[in-house]
């Protein structure tokens, strides 16, 4: 794995939403210290693929793995990015709960860009 600081980071709106809604429900479930955690350990999980891009695995799903999609798991949620080495960003396109069909929802999405 190389590390490195040269890459920036971008969170899409739809990646924003999800991670909002995903925060939001452990506050509408009673746990403020749940949302606290959840949200630090997104935000770990994001600098770290910060440093080490390649990190994260190439999505299971073949069709996203073609389309260049990485993921990292916390929890139970998936977070789904992509790598662009030309502008040196890094882009995090959803962060979705790992037990839904996420494939198709990604294909309907993403299937152009």
């Amino acid at each position: 794995m190389e590390q490195t600081d040269k890459y920036t980071l971008e969170f899409l709106p739809d990646a924003l939403n999800d991670m909002t809604e995903i925060i939001s429900s452990f506050v509408m479930l009673g746990s403020r210290q749940g949302a606290v955690r959840i949200k630090d350990k997104m935000n770990k999980a994001a600098e770290q693929i910060l440093t080490f891009p390649y990190s994260g695995i190439s999505a299971p799903d073949l069709k996203l793995a073609k389309l260049g999609f990485r993921m990292i798991l916390v929890e139970k949620y998936l977070m789904f990015y992509k790598v662009f080495e030309d502008e040196q960003k890094i882009t995090f396109y959803r962060v979705l709960n790992a037990t839904t069909n996420y494939p198709s929802l990604m294909y309907k999405l993403y299937k152009d860009k």
